[in-house]
């Protein structure tokens, strides 16, 4: 115990002495450390920016506006006109910001705090679910999930319009390969195709991609000699048909139509279909993600209710 005590006397002693010699150092060299100091945040400290506006204490700095302002915008020679529009839209928002939270009465920054923590709240916890769900869900659909889904909503998915596919050629009268046009125009294999888009050139109009589904108003706007009249005349598929007239040679022949109430083709449909399957994937994942967290915080007992 004595020496316990003695240890702990000579320890006493010895940092009172360490902490007087502290003492004394400090105020020699006082003088020297306050120089070394204000030396050392001189260098380390960035230079101070320069202010470009103020609004109580609140300072726009010039950093503030190269931030903001892309350096293509502020080297432009009307810069000084945008510039300043912008430091004053920056002013009034500001002033008045001040005067909102000085006139408005309490009650109501209160319920505007609120509001603020509430959305932000949601901004934190729907971003962080979009991020865990783009991550982790599955976006892979296959065409046999997209026919299932048609054919399980087909009553949904119907045309409000007809829509038709269609080969079209518009030639001068005077054209002097009409002949090859209109062979290569009925046969229509690999070899024509590349021969009659070399030859497009010499086409008034044309349509030439027979997979694209046009509707009524499309098929009337580029080929010209149809109407609602006589729309049922040539309205027979895979048949050729040549018109004259003194503004040139017509060639069309329908591929494919549908009526208004069929069901559209897959690809007109599939991308919606494809939509609604990953919004429902998305719903039943964020679900699932929100009890699995809840579940979780309650096993660890980081929720508890009391």
């Amino acid at each position: 115990m004595i020496l316990i005590k003695k240890y702990v006397k000579l320890f006493t002693i010895h940092t009172l002495n360490i902490r007087f010699s502290k003492v004394k150092f400090f105020f020699k060299y006082t003088p020297f450390l306050i120089f070394v100091l204000v030396a050392s945040c001189s260098h380390l400290s960035p230079i101070q920016d320069d202010v470009i506006a103020r609004v109580g204490t609140l300072y726009l700095y010039r950093s503030d506006l190269k931030k903001m302002l892309s350096e293509e915008f502020l080297s432009t020679q009307d810069s000084i006109v945008k510039t300043r529009a912008f430091i004053d839209q920056w002013a009034h928002k500001q002033i008045i910001l001040q005067q909102a939270k000085f006139n408005l009465p309490e009650a109501k920054i209160l319920g505007i705090e609120e509001l603020v923590d509430q959305y932000r709240t949601e901004l934190f916890a729907n971003t962080y679910k979009q991020y865990i769900a783009n991550e982790t869900l599955d976006t892979l659909i296959n065409e046999q999930q997209l026919d299932s889904f048609l054919y399980e909503n087909k009553s949904v998915f119907k045309l409000n319009a007809p829509l038709y596919q269609v080969r079209y050629i518009h030639l001068p009268i005077d054209n002097v390969d009409q002949n090859l046009i209109e062979f290569s125009f009925e046969r229509y294999d690999s070899i024509d195709r590349h021969l009659l888009d070399s030859l497009s050139f010499q086409f008034t109009h044309f349509i030439l991609n027979d997979s694209l589904w046009l509707k009524r108003n499309d098929l009337f706007s580029q080929v010209k000699f149809l109407t609602n009249e006589n729309l049922d005349k040539y309205l027979k598929k895979s048949q050729f048909f040549k018109e004259k007239d003194a503004e040139g040679v017509y060639l069309l022949r329908f591929n494919d139509f549908l009526n208004k109430g069929d069901i559209p083709p897959k690809e007109i449909v599939f991308p919606t279909i494809k939509n609604v399957i990953l919004n429902q994937r998305r719903v039943e994942f964020t679900k699932s993600f929100e009890y699995e967290l809840l579940q979780n915080a309650i096993k660890s007992k980081t929720y508890e209710i009391y």
